[in-house]
C-alpha cells in the first residue's frame, strides 16, 4: 500500500527531467486523448439525460438561421467538461505543478466558472439570456484583479506578468502606474479572447479546431522559450520553468482533439459558454505568460475576423442604417449564402493553419 511519502517520487518519475520534454508532451497529449475518449460518451449521455441541452434562438430572433439550425435542438451542451477533466488530469500526471501551471489553470477554471454560470442561467430560464455582457466583463475584471493582487508576490511570475521590456515605457511611468496599465491591458487580452472564442463558437467544430491550432503554437513557443536556443530568437523571451506550459498545452490539445470528434458536424455535443470562455481565457493567460500577446492576433486570426465582423456590422447599422453582412458574426453570413458548415470550418482551418505556420516561421527563423 502506497503512503503519502511515496507519492512525490512517483510524480517526479513521471514529470521530472528523467523523461524529456518532448516525450512528456507526447505522453500528455495521448493520455488526455485516452481519458477523454473513456469519459466522452458517458458524459454526453449524462448531459442529455439531465436535459442540459442547447437553447437556440427563435425564428423571430434569427429568421432563416433558425431553420438551418433546427436540427441542433436538444443537442447536449456544456460538453467542455470533457476537455476540462481529460486535460487537467493529464496535466497533473505529466507536468510539474510550478507557478506557471498553477496560475494558468486557476485563470482557466475561473473563466470556465463564468461560462458555466452563463450556460446554467440560459438552461434554467429556457432562453438565450444568461449572464449579461457587462456582468461577464465585471466577473473577468475580478479575475484579473485577483490575479494581479496575488501573483506579483511570486517573484518569477510576478516579474513576467507586470514587467514591460520597453525602456520608453518604464521611463514614462512609475512602477505603480505601469502595473495598473499592464493589468488593464491584460484584462482586455483575457476579456477580448474569451469573447472572441465565444462569438466564433456558432458552427459545429469551428471554435475547437482553431483553439487546437493556437494551443499547438503556444506549445512550440513554450518549448523553445526554456531551451538553450531561446536567446537566438529575438521574438521569444527566455523564461525558466515555461517548459511545463508546453506539456500543459499538449494535454489540452489532446482533450480538445477528443471533443472535436464529437463536436464535428453534425455535432453530438456543444462546448457551451463554459468551454468557449474558459478556453479563451486559457489562450489569453498562456499568451500573456509567454509574452506572446500580439502573436495571438495572428495565430488566432479567425477569432479576430469574427469579432471584427460583429463590430463592422453594428457600426454600419448604427451610422449608415445598412448591413454589410447578411448576419454577423461572419460564419452566419456564409451559412445564409448557402455554404455548408464543414466547408466554412475547412476554409477557416486552412486560413488559420497558414497564419500559425507563418508566425512560427517568422519567430523561429528571425
Amino acid at each position: 500500500m502506497l503512503d503519502s511519502e511515496a507519492l512525490p517520487s512517483i510524480v517526479e518519475l513521471l514529470s521530472d527531467a528523467k523523461l524529456s520534454l518532448s516525450k512528456r508532451c507526447l505522453c500528455g497529449f495521448l493520455t488526455a486523448i485516452f481519458i477523454g475518449w473513456c469519459i466522452a460518451r458517458p458524459m454526453i449521455r449524462w448531459l442529455s439525460l439531465h436535459k442540459i441541452v442547447q437553447v437556440l434562438r427563435t425564428r423571430q430572433q434569427v429568421r432563416e438561421l433558425a431553420v438551418l439550425h433546427g436540427s441542433k435542438e436538444d443537442t447536449p451542451t456544456m460538453g467542455a467538461i470533457i476537455i476540462l477533466i481529460a486535460s487537467i488530469a493529464s496535466t497533473l500526471i505529466w507536468a510539474s505543478l510550478n507557478d506557471f501551471i498553477m496560475v494558468t489553470l486557476s485563470v482557466y477554471l475561473a473563466c470556465t466558472l463564468v461560462g458555466a454560470l452563463d450556460d446554467l442561467l440560459k438552461i434554467s430560464r429556457i432562453n438565450t439570456v444568461g449572464v449579461r455582457g457587462w456582468q461577464k466583463l465585471a466577473l473577468l475584471a475580478v479575475i484579473v484583479f485577483i490575479l494581479f493582487s496575488v501573483v506579483p508576490h511570486s517573484s518569477r511570475i510576478g516579474n513576467i506578468l507586470t514587467h514591460v521590456n520597453w525602456r520608453w515605457f518604464n521611463a514614462m511611468f512609475s512602477r505603480q502606474a505601469a502595473v495598473i496599465i499592464v493589468a488593464i491591458f491584460c484584462f482586455f487580452v483575457i476579456a477580448g479572447t474569451s469573447n472572441a472564442v465565444n462569438i466564433t463558437d456558432g458552427v459545429d467544430g469551428l471554435a475547437i479546431a482553431n483553439i487546437m491550432q493556437c494551443l499547438v503554437f503556444f506549445m512550440v513557443i513554450a518549448f523553445y522559450s526554456c531551451g538553450p536556443t531561446a536567446g537566438r530568437h529575438p521574438l521569444i523571451t527566455r523564461i525558466a520553468g515555461a517548459s511545463e506550459m508546453a506539456v500543459m498545452c499538449a494535454c489540452f490539445t489532446g482533450g480538445c482533439a477528443v471533443f472535436a470528434l464529437f463536436n464535428a458536424h453534425p455535432a453530438s455535443v456543444f462546448m457551451g459558454d463554459m468551454g468557449s470562455i474558459g478556453l479563451g481565457g486559457l489562450l489569453a493567460i498562456v499568451a500573456i505568460l509567454l509574452r506572446q500577446h500580439f502573436s495571438l492576433l495572428i495565430v488566432g486570426i479567425i477569432f479576430v475576423v469574427e469579432v471584427l465582423s460583429v463590430i463592422i456590422q453594428m457600426t454600419s447599422k448604427k451610422f449608415f442604417k445598412k448591413k454589410i453582412f447578411l448576419m454577423s458574426p461572419i460564419h452566419h453570413h456564409f451559412e445564409l449564402k448557402g455554404y455548408s458548415e464543414p466547408k466554412i470550418v475547412g476554409a477557416a482551418f486552412a486560413i488559420q493553419i497558414f497564419c500559425v505556420l507563418a508566425a512560427l516561421l517568422v519567430i523561429l527563423c528571425l
